[in-house]
């Protein structure tokens, strides 16, 4: 990306971060800048935004300043960006530069009452909250980029450097999407058949209505027989407690209380060596005291007892029940005046933890977090965890125990992406000890997930982002590259790939990204000083290759693609090559219609809409 930016800006700091073209005593500007929260360094739309107007005030002797706004709770919202437009307005601003989509309903509240400022509103079109109708505002001029070229750059780039195996990754519900989509089927197909090369092309969406692709996984317990262990093994045996087992020698087993009974407190461990000749005092634990510790199989197999004391003084219960409140989750035996960690039960699928809900006294540390310390128990208290529907995807996780495991393993339920998930097999059956844990999903790919310890009957793992399964399953069909232009879950395609395989290509859309094989970046930049230089209030500019308004951040190392990169790049600029565009505005409607009309000899589209990975 061009950089305009001159070395004689200054930086202006106020209370929110506040920078110009001209002196800090001079508050007047003609052109404000107003950044989505971001800086103007972020290597994104706000510092291609800044470049272009800073580049066009130094060329036309115009002053400019921008001002980076302090989200409320990291979204833009109306009540926020008026207070800069009309510190904008107070300082006679011509222009107020707003980049990117999130400010659209701010356009659409804000213009009307400043009339004598021109709105530039880039990669989006004014509309209301809840309503995402454009709307058309006499001093609002918005800036859309040609979806259909950057998708064809995209699909003749690929096939250019010798990529003959493609996927798009898109989203249903985003007619941008389908129209990138589009033209990347047709970029790679007029590659294809320039070069007579067959191209192979799956598209799926991850969201299709059409779709029935399962996102579940399954997380197995394993167990092996004692005899077939080449290792040396001991055998632990838990008394009120989890960690029961046989384990190789050097093994760290988890050993966990059992919570005490009502009265009671956690005292001790009472240790037995189980081998004859074989000390108690062999037994190797980190703690005799503490009611969670470590112990190392080894010299001898042992039994491990919990024991208990009253509490001095009054003792009190806290219960969690589940949602439902018919039954009781887990019971915590608390001291007068005392305080406990407390756990909610994991959500069903597509529910999230909200808040708890009690009529005690005692204070809840955080009553929005599932996992929480409650104090100054005085009573029996009953807390009641409150879920509710996540539009956030939620995915769910089957926690399962495979033969050889006697019992529930512990686990299963709904978890976002990001959330650390604690599992705990069941207790092997005589004869067996537990090997290790397998995660499969519903076509029998791995997940990506990444365990603490796959070898520990207790570990744990953070959610991954199980949108990437769909291009895993892509990957795993021998696809080598893949777009996701449009689509807003794009950094799927990314942790499939350092999931799957880093040598594999992911080409991206929009924003320039350094991870991927070609950007096809949107040029704010350039947007912005054509918008300025011929403002047309109640219209859109629509920013292609014919005014530069978009380009690939990598083409090619080979002289002859950059040059033949060029003319197709130029026969789009000027209308000879023309392009089908979406029609009814979903990508289902084009692999149809593109199906149907055969315009390819040498590309093969590949719909993935009816069936989860169904190839046709």
């Amino acid at each position: 990306m061009k950089k305009f930016l001159s070395a004689f800006m200054c930086i202006v700091m106020i209370i929110t971060v506040f920078t110009a073209c001209a002196k800090q005593q001079d508050m007047n500007s003609d052109i404000v800048l107003i950044t989505d929260g971001g800086t103007i360094s972020d290597n994104g739309y706000n510092q291609s935004a800044w470049e272009g107007v800073s580049q066009f005030a130094l060329d036309n002797s115009m002053k400019c300043r921008y001002f980076q706004p302090v989200l409320e709770d990291g979204k833009i919202t109306v009540d926020n960006i008026e207070k800069y437009v009309e510190l904008a307005s107070k300082g006679n601003a011509q222009f107020v530069v707003m980049p990117g989509s999130d400010f659209a309903v701010s356009a659409y509240e804000l213009a009307s009452s400043y009339p004598d400022i021109k709105f530039i509103l880039i990669g989006s079109l004014p509309h209301s909250e809840g309503d995402s109708t454009d709307r058309i505002i006499k001093n609002v001029m918005s800036v859309s980029f040609d979806s259909l070229q950057a998708g064809f750059l995209a699909g003749y780039i690929a096939v250019a450097n010798g990529n003959t195996s493609l996927g798009y990754f898109g989203e249903f519900d985003s007619k941008d999407s389908a129209s990138y989509g589009a033209g990347f089927v047709q970029g790679a197909a007029y590659c294809a058949d320039d070069l007579g090369v067959p191209v192979t092309v799956d598209w799926a969406e991850y969201d299709s209505a059409l779709r029935d692709y399962i996102y579940d996984f399954t997380v197995t317990a394993c167990y092996k027989k004692i005899d077939d262990s080449k290792e040396k093994t001991y055998t632990v045996k838990v008394v009120d407690g989890l960690g029961s087992g046989t384990y190789a020698e050097g093994s760290n087993v988890a050993i966990v209380a059992n919570p005490a009974p009502k009265g009671k407190v956690f005292d001790k461990w009472v240790v037995k060596s189980d081998t004859q000749g074989v000390k108690d005092k062999k037994v190797n634990i980190s703690s005799k005291t503490k009611s969670t510790i470590n112990l190392i199989a080894e010299k001898c197999d042992c039994t491990l007892t919990a024991t208990y004391k009253d509490i001095e003084g009054t003792s009190y219960s806290v219960e969690v029940m589940t949602a439902d409140t018919k039954s009781v989750a887990a019971t915590y035996n608390v001291g007068e005046n005392g305080e406990v960690e407390i756990t909610a039960p994991v959500a069903e699928a597509n529910y999230v933890f909200d808040h708890w809900e009690t009529n005690s006294v005692a204070h809840i540390e955080n009553n929005q977090s599932a996992v929480t310390k409650i104090s100054g128990v005085n009573e029996d208290v009953r807390l009641i965890p409150v879920y509710r529907h996540n539009d956030t995807p939620t995915f769910n996780l089957n926690v399962v125990t495979g033969e050889g495991g006697n019992g529930t393993s512990i686990g299963s339920g709904s978890y976002l992406a990001g959330d650390m998930v604690n599992i705990v097999s069941a207790p092997p059956k005589d004869g067996y000890m537990f090997s290790h844990w397998e995660n499969k999903d519903a076509y029998g790919n791995s997940t990506g997930i990444a365990m603490d310890n796959e070898y520990n009957y207790s570990t744990s793992f953070e959610m991954v982002d199980r949108y990437s399964a769909i291009c895993d399953t892509m990957y795993n069909h021998g696809v080598s590259t893949i777009f996701s232009g449009g689509n807003s879950k794009s950094d799927s395609v990314f942790t499939s790939k350092n999931n799957y395989d880093y040598s594999l290509n992911v080409i991206t859309a929009g924003i320039e990204n350094g991870d991927s094989y070609t950007s096809i970046v949107n040029d704010y930049g350039t947007a912005v000083k054509n918008c300025l230089a011929d403002f047309k209030g109640g219209s859109v500019y629509l920013a292609n290759c014919s005014n530069n308004g978009i380009y690939a951040s990598f083409v090619s190392d080979n002289e002859e693609i950059k040059a033949s990169y060029d003319e197709v790049y130029s026969a789009l600029a000027s209308g000879a090559m023309p392009l089908t565009p979406v029609q009814g505005g979903a990508g289902y409607d084009f692999c149809k219609l593109y199906n149907e009309q055969k315009p390819s000899k040498c590309l093969t589209l590949n719909g993935w809409f009816l069936k989860g990975v169904s190839l046709k």
